[in-house]
């Protein structure tokens, strides 16, 4: 009796394991990721717990022409009570990635994502010269609308570090911005290192003074950036 009694109790145990298992890897699986249009380009948002990252699906015509491809990134950040805030990036052909900080509401129900922060304007040397207040708006597309752009949805990959070119937004001028989380501290008067993300190591930009700070160690980021020849470099924000 001790012995059948034992062995309902083992059964029982590993059930109860075996549920707890498939509950703990139906919350942790990320979503699909959905289909939005931003400024006639169209995107794919990816959704990982808080994280939130935007990447080209397929790239208007002006975005291809300044080397954005499918599979660019053009956000990185997380969500917190409907507010995204994160890293934007400006797409040049001459200048590499730059990184400009963002922030915005999730509005419409969920149907549209505004994005607003101080975008840096290049000189011709690369050099920071002012900084301007732009909009990212992203709106979500219905189904019929993104089913002839699910093509090339399933066939763009990754974005490789030499791809991650940034974009500048267009304003969007009849939309009230949110308050900009940061302002780049870089003028033509005072040389000053302007820090994208909160990793303890950093990626080197082509423009001078920005970094693309999201690696937790010097091994990560020299990995992740060898095909790029980029240096990588301690975050100054960070004490390493």
């Amino acid at each position: 009796m001790i012995r059948a009694e034992l062995n309902v109790a083992a059964i029982a145990l590993v059930a109860t394991i075996a549920v707890a298992n498939a509950q703990a890897q139906t919350q942790t699986a990320s979503p699909e990721p959905t289909i939005w249009d931003h400024n006639g380009s169209v995107m794919y948002l990816v959704a990982n717990g808080r994280s939130r990252e935007f990447y080209y699906q397929k790239p208007r015509t002006g975005m291809l022409e300044v080397g954005v491809r499918p599979g660019s990134l053009l956000f990185r950040g997380e969500i917190d009570n409907g507010q995204y805030s994160g890293t934007a990036y400006i797409f040049t052909l001459h200048c590499g990635q730059i990184p400009f900080q963002v922030n915005g509401p999730v509005l419409d129900n969920d149907q549209r994502i505004l994005l607003t922060g101080q975008a840096p304007r290049i000189g011709r040397n690369c050099r920071v010269h002012e900084s301007s207040t732009s909009n990212l708006e992203f709106r979500r597309l219905k189904p019929n609308e993104g089913a002839q752009s699910q093509e090339q949805f399933t066939a763009a990959t990754a974005p490789r570090a030499e791809e991650s070119k940034p974009e500048v937004p267009s304003a969007a001028g009849n939309e009230p911005p949110s308050a900009p989380t940061a302002q780049p501290p870089v003028t033509s008067q005072r040389a000053s290192v302007y820090v994208a993300g909160k990793g303890k190591y950093c990626k080197e930009t082509g423009v001078s003074g920005y970094l693309d700070c999201f690696y937790a160690s010097l091994d990560a980021c020299q990995k992740h950036n060898k095909s790029a020849n980029a240096r990588c470099v301690p975050n100054p924000n960070s004490g390493t």
